[in-house]
Parts: structure tokens; C-alpha cells; sequence
């Protein structure tokens, strides 16, 4: 039997977080560059933009670091280079120019994966009386999903978009090489299995827009 979601739109109680649209990981000479991240920027900057109409919250993660190796820890075992790429001073880790936050949005650093861990995105949401969040941006299996799954875990119905997450391909790690499109199929299907709902951005856009005149 499938095993689907779907969430009822409450516009006051519905928050869009666009996760990681950095210049490292969304630019062509960023040092992590997803090449599929260039694809989903026309879609995150249309419900943004409907969002804002709406006076639904935007806000934005991104991955910021000190740079001196003090809060890096285990993702510096992970990424040797995490603290030159994520440092605060370096211009990489500002939001691309297309997708700039803008008066009224929200923006919060993160150390890690999910933009929950040690930020105070559930004190911003829950002081807003959110409880559903849609989630795009890159990349779609680190820290897309794993802000989705710690959502759920704080009891917030949560909303991935298929075609607003970037997924990136994987090198044979000792089990084959993986495609970028092979990583998007079987993360977005966890997703909708385990943790919420996935749904197009149009689907969600055309949602939004008929409770809006409820």
C-alpha cells in the first residue's frame, strides 16, 4: 500500500527554509559546487517571492564556521578543508546573488548538517507558531534531509520539494559510483516514506495561493 502525506496549508503557520544556496556549493568556481544546484533556483526564488507576498517567514541557512578550527570538530575529520572554505571571512559562504535574503527574512548560521543542530531555528519557528516547514535547496541527502528529519523529530510537518533540492553525484566510495539523479530518486522517496511530504513547487505555489483566500 502506498504510503503518502499530504499536509493542509495554513499560511500563518507555514515557513519556507531555503538551505545552503551558497555561492561554494551553487557557484561553478565554488570549491564544493553542485552543478544541479543551478537548476532549482527559478523555483526557490518563486515561492520565496510568494512567501514574502503573503507575509510567510523566509528564512536561510547557512553552513559558517569560525575558520580557526574551534567549532569545527568532527566535520573537520570529514572536510580536512572546512575551516579555510566555511570561515566566516571568506565571500564563498554568502548566498548567491540571485537568491539574496531580503528585508524580513531570517538568516542562521549553522555549524553542521541540519540547520537544528546548536542554531536557534526551532526557538525562531516555534516563537512564529510555525509548525510546517518547506524545505529546498542543497544538498538534498546532507543537509536538506537531515534538517527534515530533525524537524520531524521536534513534531513539525515537514514539506521537501523535488524539484527545489539539489542532489550532487557520489565517487565509488567501495560500492560504485552513484549519479546525482540516483542520489535525488532514492533520497526524495526517504523522504516521502519516512519523514513528510514531497510535492513540486507548483503544487505547493497553487496550495498556498487557495489558502491564502480562504
Amino acid at each position: 500500500m502506498l504510503k503518502k502525506v499530504t499536509w493542509d496549508i495554513v499560511p500563518q503557520r507555514t515557513a519556507l527554509v531555503i538551505v545552503d544556496m551558497q555561492k561554494i556549493f551553487c557557484e561553478e568556481d565554488g570549491a564544493l559546487y553542485v552543478p544541479s544546484s543551478r537548476g532549482i533556483i527559478p523555483q526557490i526564488k518563486k515561492l520565496a517571492e510568494l512567501m514574502r507576498a503573503n507575509t510567510m517567514p523566509v528564512v536561510y541557512l547557512r553552513h559558517v564556521v569560525r575558520g580557526d578550527g574551534s567549532d569545527t570538530g568532527r566535520f573537520r575529520d570529514l572536510y580536512p578543508d572546512a575551516d579555510a572554505q566555511f570561515a566566516r571571512s571568506n565571500p564563498a559562504i554568502e548566498v548567491i546573488d540571485e537568491l539574496q535574503p531580503q528585508a524580513g527574512d531570517i538568516v542562521v548560521d549553522k555549524l553542521f548538517y541540519s540547520g537544528f543542530h546548536n542554531t536557534d531555528l526551532d526557538t525562531i519557528l516555534r516563537m512564529k507558531d510555525i509548525d510546517t516547514v518547506i524545505i529546498c535547496g542543497t544538498v538534498t541527502n546532507v543537509c536538506c534531509e537531515t534538517t527534515m528529519r530533525d524537524g520531524v523529530h521536534r513534531e513539525y510537518r515537514m514539506i521537501a520539494l523535488s524539484d527545489a533540492n539539489a542532489a550532487m553525484p557520489y565517487p565509488d566510495m567501495g560500492f560504485g559510483a552513484v549519479s546525482a539523479e540516483d542520489v535525488q530518486r532514492i533520497a526524495l522517496t526517504a523522504m516521502a516514506y519516512e519523514f513528510g511530504e514531497v510535492t513540486t513547487t507548483d503544487n505547493l505555489m497553487q496550495r498556498i495561493a487557495e489558502a491564502v483566500k480562504q
